[in-house]
């Protein structure tokens, strides 16, 4: 794993122990939803993301370590109930998409189709031309495999890193200052790409009504 990618998810580990230690009711606690809320959630992640890593300072490497397995626990689960997302988007034969690391893949089905479209970060470009490849498929239509510039397997497209990006179409890239993740937590932006590639399947000649969508991130 690379530095930065583990670097961000100590991050994002350690605001769910702040989380977690501030609203802890002892070994009683019951596991309602009218304690732990998403509103609540959000709002103590936000008022402990700028000190918490100040205060991990304070700990052993075997202290840190501890917290982080712990806390990995609990990304898996969330990890899990994004496996469920994946598994309900796509028809039931198609396997799931290799999603690029540095990038993601926003997906929607539309009758027992699925189609993703590719995107990088800032700062990253796609290996393989695709300014007019916008999406990728699979379906019935396509033997329940994905069609790809690769050859075989799953994976739809790579983002390396670059200083330019021009491989592929502008609306493939992320804007800069908001990955993929930034996005995927964001409903109103997430609505903005959604409905860009909504159009850009119709401009495709893909009328039927969108059944649902995802946002996959590497």
């Amino acid at each position: 794993m690379k530095f930065t990618t583990m670097s961000r998810t100590w991050k994002q580990l350690c605001l769910l122990f702040a989380f977690l230690s501030t609203t802890a009711h002892g070994n009683n606690s019951s596991c309602s939803s009218s304690e732990f809320t998403y509103e609540q959630i959000d709002k103590q992640l936000q008022a402990m993301k700028n000190c918490f890593e100040t205060i991990s300072i304070t700990w052993t490497s075997y202290q840190n370590a501890n917290i982080f397995n712990q806390l990995q626990t609990l990304t898996d689960i969330i990890q899990k109930q994004l496996n469920e997302e994946l598994r309900r988007l796509l028809p039931a034969n198609c396997p799931a998409p290799d999603v690029p690391e540095d990038g993601g893949l926003l997906c929607i089905s539309v009758k027992n189709k699925v189609y993703c479209k590719p995107m990088c970060n800032a700062g990253y470009d796609f290996s393989f031309i695709r300014r007019s490849r916008l999406f990728e498929e699979c379906s019935s239509a396509t033997q329940d495999k994905w069609t790809t510039q690769f050859i075989g397997g799953n994976r739809l497209a790579i983002c390396d890193k670059s200083r330019i990006a021009v491989s592929g179409a502008p609306s493939a890239y992320f804007p800069e200052g908001q990955d993929c993740q930034n996005i995927k937590s964001d409903e109103q932006l997430m609505g903005n790409i959604t409905k860009i590639f909504q159009s850009e399947l119709v401009m495709a000649g893909i009328t039927q009504s969108l059944e649902s969508s995802s946002l996959l991130c590497g």
